[in-house]
Formats: structure tokens, sequence, C-alpha cells
């Protein structure tokens, strides 16, 4: 399946562009410091006249807290955002926000963990487990989504397989998106995929530069850093949205698979010919991935009016 003419104007466009995007550990390092003099997106004039919103400094990181306007909340997303550990949001995850709080009416809560190089690994998930437990005495376990892109993906997982140690409870579901799962990054698989050339956005070589300043001293198969080799049971409900074409989608499946092996509630959805993170781009697909997942949660967390 080749995707929509949007889909195939874009990836061409990317392999045109590929020195300007994750190619090699240098163009990392450039968008690090653009990230940091840019410094992080902030939430758009839509999505503030759709929601209130409301930001401040927690336990000494930045949080914003979104909650559509005249509305009943029926559930809360928990969202922690991709960017490789060590770039800031982007404007395209308050899209993807955006997207999600129309078609569900739900609260998000965001926080801007620590990013590396400056901050390491322990500190990222230290700062996730004190939000999250924030949120948990706000709103209850059973109304929450734990959710993340990429990056935030990996760290969701790893902040579920911490939240038994840390005496918290599991949210009602997790979502991963394009998740990054695996730093070691060292799946033949993923070799396999890398060679055949299905994804401009990311290449080994970048990611694992970003592996590396996240982890500081700890291996990189540590599975607070690569949580594919954690605990994978006592997890809520699992969802992880991936795309053929994203070199990150064999430790996708392979994740999937042990989950299935250990009895538990995982759902793998594939989108054929989607690179890394396609549905926080502007696709017909991503669209319609959006709209996947907000069925998922509606169907889990009915508004008010059809509640028994």
């Amino acid at each position: 399946m080749r995707g929509s003419v949007a889909n195939r104007l874009l990836l061409a466009g990317l392999r045109l562009l590929r020195v300007k995007t994750w190619a090699s550990p240098a163009t990392l390092e450039a968008i690090v410091r653009l990230s940091r003099r840019s410094g992080a997106a902030r939430p758009s004039r839509r999505l503030r006249a759709l929601c209130e919103v409301r930001s401040g400094k927690v336990h000494g990181d930045l949080v914003y807290r979104l909650t559509p306007r005249g509305r009943s909340i029926p559930f809360h997303v928990f969202f922690l955002h991709g960017g490789a550990y060590s770039i800031d949001i982007g404007f395209v995850h308050w899209q993807f926000i955006e997207s999600l709080i129309r078609l569900t009416g739900c609260a998000v809560t965001v926080p801007l963990y620590p990013l590396a190089p400056e901050h390491g690994s322990k500190e990222a998930l230290a700062s996730a487990q004190a939000h999250y437990r924030d949120l948990v005495g706000r709103a209850g376990p059973d109304r929450i989504v734990l959710m993340g892109d990429s990056a935030g993906g990996g760290l969701s997982l790893a902040l579920a397989q911490a939240l038994p140690g840390a005496g918290l409870p599991q949210p009602a579901r997790i979502v991963l998106l394009s998740p990054w799962l695996d730093l070691t990054m060292s799946d033949p698989a993923t070799l396999t995929h890398e060679e055949a050339g299905h994804d401009p956005v990311l290449k080994i070589e970048a990611a694992l530069a970003a592996a590396r300043m996240y982890a500081g001293e700890m291996p990189l198969d540590d599975p607070r850093l690569s949580p594919i080799n954690g605990v994978l049971t006592g997890l809520a409900p699992i969802t992880v949205l991936t795309g053929t074409h994203d070199i990150l989608n064999p430790d996708a499946r392979r994740f999937a698979e042990r989950m299935r092996a250990e009895g538990q509630a995982v759902d793998l959805i594939e989108y054929a010919g989607m690179v890394h993170a396609w549905m926080l781009l502007p696709l017909p697909e991503a669209h319609q991935a959006r709209e996947q997942v907000a069925d998922i949660l509606i169907r889990q967390f009915p508004p008010a009016d059809e509640r028994k």
C-alpha cells in the first residue's frame, strides 16, 4: 500500500532533505541547539479558544493542564511528548492534542519533563512519576490514559512499569504512538528495515547518539531505558500504533508478541506504508489514526449521558 498522495509527496520531500533530518549525530546536535534557542512550542490560539489552559511550574517543570470549555470530562490524558528525549515539545504535538480533545472532550496534562543532554533518564522518569502521582490524586486512576509518542511512548511504558514499585496504580489504558521501546536499536529486523530505506525520518546512528545522551552511564538495555526488556505483566491494557515503514516498527511487533505471550492485553494497530510518528503529521492517514484512537477511548469512556 502506497498511502495517500500527500504521504507520497511527504516521503519524497523527506528523502530529498535527508541531510536536514535525523540522518546523523551532527544533525541531532544541530536540532537540539535549535530547540534550546527557540524553546518549547506553546498551545495555539485555537487550542486556547477550545480549552482553559493553565500552566505553571510544578516539581521544577513547566506543566500544562488543558480542560475543554463547556463539556463534562470523560477521561484525562497524561501526555509525554516525543523528541528523542532531547527535543522540546513541538507544534505538531499540540495539534495532535487539539484533535484528541475535539474528538473526545478529554482533559490533558502535559508535563515538560527534563531533557538530555542537560538531564538524564533518572530525572525524566522521576519527573513523569511525580506528575502522574499528582494527576492520580486529582482524577483517580480509573479515568486516566497514559499516552506518548516516540521517546514519550518509551517513557510512558517505563513509567507504567515503575508504578508498582512507587505504590501507584496503573492507569485505565496506555496508548503508545510509534514508541521507542529499545534504545539499543540492535534488533536484526531494525537493521534490515534501515537498509531497505523505508523510513527517511530516523536513522540508527542518530538515534543511538540521542540514546547515549539520555542514558548517561546506564547501559542502553536497562529496562528503565528500553522498557521492552522490563516486566510486562500487571500493566494496564495497551494500544500501540505503528507504521510498517517506521524504523521502530520491528520493536513494536516484538513488544506485542511478548505481551501476548505473557497473557497481557495489547492491541497492535499497524498502518501500511507509514513512517515514524506519522500520526502527528498533516496527512489523511494521521487524521484516520487520530479518529481510531478517539474511537477506542470513547468506547472505554463513554460520555456521561451514555453510561449506565
